[in-house]
């Protein structure tokens, strides 16, 4: 299963959880329910943006809808697509070795984008 499935399963597991509907939380992310049944299902890419304001809706941080598996597949044989030298396997793995990295270097990326943009 790649990392946009398995993201988007996490994200519908969430919504479940705090038993709110489709169509709320697509009215919060200010997007179609249509649109929003196509995120949570997997058939389109899930943005890092997206998965922030997510993260605000559920209350939960960044690496709690990104799965911690995800990586762990990805860095040991690279089933998911993304392949990865034995050199890298560990800078990858270090990269996500806690929220408070993930959630750290999310906000660095974030900035970034902007300043790309022009936005702040």
């Amino acid at each position: 299963m790649n990392i946009n499935l398995l993201t988007a399963s996490k994200i519908k597991e969430l919504r479940a959880k705090h038993n709110l509907t489709v169509e709320a939380v697509a009215g919060m992310l200010k997007i179609s329910k249509g649109a929003y049944s196509q995120l949570e299902n997997g058939h389109t890419e899930i943005t890092l943006s997206r998965i922030e304001a997510l993260s605000q809706i559920f209350n939960v941080s960044i690496a709690d809808i990104i799965p911690s598996s995800v990586v762990n597949n990805q860095t040991n044989n690279g089933d998911h697509g993304i392949n990865v030298s034995n050199n890298s396997a560990h800078t990858v793995n270090n990269f996500y070795t806690n929220e408070e990295s993930l959630e750290s270097i999310m906000q660095i990326i974030k900035k970034a984008l902007q300043g790309q943009t022009g936005q702040s």
